[in-house]
């Protein structure tokens, strides 16, 4: 994967985590991993859709699949 996908990746992770973690602490929800893992997907999404053309997002969306379809 390429060193921008990963980072992406790797954000997507902590940011989703984040935020699960936030919706426990403040609002006393739980989120189960295949809930994470498809919000990390989310994001990825609406990350790739924002980024300029140039960049080749094709790594980071076959990730994000894998990502899915373990979880």
């Amino acid at each position: 994967m390429a060193a921008s996908a990963a980072n992406t990746a790797v954000l997507a992770i902590l940011w989703s985590l984040r935020k699960a973690r936030n919706a426990k602490v403040f609002s006393n929800e739980v989120h189960d991993a295949p809930s994470i893992a498809y919000r990390i997907r989310e994001h990825i999404g609406l990350w790739v859709c924002r980024a300029p053309r140039r960049l080749d997002m094709e790594p980071l969306k076959l990730w994000c699949q894998t990502v899915v379809d373990v979880a």
